[in-house]
């Protein structure tokens, strides 16, 4: 898949009742892992708008791309390395705060304006859903040399 129809594919995740934590997630696990049906989505739901849907603290669509990576790249066992996922994850959050200014979702909340059933959030899961997707595939072309 390319990356605008992960995009989409996130989007639409969300605009059909996923939150953005559950469709960002649920995108990336189903395009990147090699068990996409093990992933159980409901680890991202208390992630929704926000935490708890409050919109406050944590923008869900951060932290459903941090759960994503977490389930692809994590250890499974102590003492495993998790470097890999920490520097994804590292690069990530430098991309998204330089995209998006912040990963407080009252702060995006408040940046992105009045919206109509949360549609600027919906594109904001589905350009965060891009941002990881590119980061996912130059680790793989790295890999891959």
């Amino acid at each position: 898949m390319s990356r605008e129809e992960l995009e989409k594919k996130a989007f639409d995740y969300f605009y059909n009742g996923f939150c953005c934590s559950e469709a960002l997630s649920k995108t990336i696990i189903d395009h990147y892992s090699e068990k996409p049906e093990g992933y159980p989505v409901n680890v991202a739901s208390a992630f929704c708008g926000g935490v708890g849907r409050t919109h406050q603290d944590i923008c869900g669509a951060f932290t459903g791309a941090v759960i994503a990576v977490g389930y692809l790249y994590g250890r499974t066992e102590q003492g495993k390395d998790l470097n890999k996922a920490s520097s994804i994850v590292s690069e990530f959050r430098r991309q998204f705060l330089e995209t998006f200014g912040s990963n407080n979702c009252a702060a995006i909340l408040d940046k992105l304006g009045e919206q109509e059933k949360f549609i600027k959030c919906k594109q904001l899961t589905a350009k965060t859903t891009g941002i990881l997707s590119d980061i996912l595939d130059q680790t793989r072309s790295k890999q891959d040399e």
